[in-house]
């Protein structure tokens, strides 16, 4: 499929696997937020699971690791249950589309599942949870081609039983990457990013341009991603990639960054109150036109724990929190649909199930989120694209971090292949 026509059943709701279904059988519970990109379909988290990771070698790096490189993805998570039991983790091969394809046996060199032994009790918290630790590949689990992957955690030998999903990338790294972002004006008052690739295919598959895509991604958001498969033969032998203007990324309002890297009245958090169980934290209000300052730190749309002060091991000593969150609209004023938190803390989906509650003598919105002690990204949203226009009004950010994937149609292989991925900082 051409990442045209991809784009194009995106846009009028491409779901992924056969009518809005995983290969289980299950129904994602997930509405992806701000959808103008790639749609990953992936079972939601349950709510049992709380501050799930899986990074590379840092918290704040994307799940990218080269083919049998010996590096490892880190797959960190709570279940919030004061005792815990061994879970099982499938892995699944997709295309450049994130839809499934292959029998495990055509992209794994070992076992399908691995079993998460690796658990400790929380200790000295008040709201207790067990942590869970899990590294790959490892000697029970390897890949054999490369691509974009998805994990699932379910209950112990129950594929069905689904805990919840992740999305992580094997890389080639066969080829060298130049790559670059350019800003050019479309209308409006600030420019619009315009990221470049070029670089020359691997000898063995020089053959024809039109078997490459590229997809760039902007602070670690698969979903609102853009991809490109039209070639520049200017530089040949090497091939150049770039989005046309109109589908360059466009302008938008910062993140907000929360710090709850300690319990205390400062910095973003207004008010605590220790009396309750689990401890309440109520944040300064968010204005619709102050995001996040140049001066947070870009976490790439990842959440950080290991940087908590408060404890000498975050992971199993860090508080879980009832945090609240208060966004005031611009002038006031009740938007015309519903308000969504999105952020590192539920992997940037939207719960339609928890819409923030307009409170009219406050004039905002409000609602509370159970977050443990650390460091996040988050945003406010809607599915009603009017109310999204409303809601991004606060100035964008300067710096953003920018990804590059280079993918290869492997007809030998019936899938997609991920030759390399490139990693920038850019204003």
């Amino acid at each position: 499929m051409s990442c045209a026509l991809m784009y194009a059943l995106v846009m009028i709701g491409c779901s992924g696997p056969q009518e809005g279904e995983d290969d289980s059988g299950q129904q994602p519970r997930v509405q992806r937020a701000e959808p103008s990109g790639l749609n990953v379909p992936m079972v939601s988290t349950v709510d049992q699971i709380k501050t799930v990771q899986l990074y590379a070698q840092e918290e704040q790096q994307l799940p990218v690791v080269p083919l049998r490189s010996g590096r490892q993805l880190t797959l960190e998570f709570d279940l919030m249950e004061p005792s815990g039991r061994t879970l099982s983790v499938y892995f699944y091969h997709a295309d450049r589309n994130w839809e499934r394809d292959l029998f495990a046996g055509e992209y794994m060199t070992s076992f399908e599942r691995d079993e998460l032994f690796d658990y400790t009790a929380s200790r000295n918290t008040q709201v207790r949870y067990t942590h869970y630790t899990y590294k790959f590949p490892n000697g029970n689990i390897d890949f054999r081609i490369s691509g974009n992957y998805i994990l699932r955690v379910t209950e112990q030998g129950r594929k069905d039983e689904v805990l919840f999903e992740r999305a992580f990338f094997v890389t080639e790294d066969a080829t060298a990457l130049q790559f670059g972002v350019d800003n050019l004006m479309v209308g409006g008052s600030y420019p619009s990013s315009q990221p470049t690739l070029s670089f020359r295919p691997p000898q063995a598959l020089a053959g024809n341009v039109f078997d490459y895509n590229v997809c760039f991604l902007r602070n670690g958001r698969l979903e609102t991603a853009r991809c490109s498969n039209d070639a520049s033969l200017t530089q040949q032998p090497d091939l150049l990639f770039y989005l046309q203007p109109e589908r360059a990324f466009p302008p938008t309002s910062g993140d907000y960054f929360l710090d709850l890297r300690t319990i205390r009245v400062g910095g973003v958090v207004e008010a605590t109150d220790r009396t309750v169980q689990p401890y309440r934290v109520a944040l300064e209000p968010d204005y619709a036109r102050f995001g996040s300052s140049n001066i947070d730190p870009l976490l790439n749309g990842q959440t950080v724990i290991s940087t908590v002060r408060d404890v000498a091991t975050p992971d199993i000593e860090g508080e879980y929190v009832d945090a609240l969150f208060r966004y005031v609209p611009d002038n006031e004023e009740r938007l015309s649909g519903g308000v969504y938190l999105t952020g590192s803390f539920n992997d940037w989906s939207v719960d339609l199930g928890k819409e923030l509650r307009w409170i009219p003598e406050n004039k905002r919105y409000e609602g509370s989120l159970l977050l443990k002690q650390g460091q996040y990204e988050y945003r406010y949203t809607s599915p009603d694209r009017r109310v999204r226009r409303q809601l991004n009004t606060a100035l964008p950010r300067s710096e953003n971090t920018y990804a590059a994937f280079v993918y290869y149609d492997d007809v030998s292989l019936n899938t997609d292949r991920l030759l390399a991925a490139q990693f920038i900082v850019a204003r």
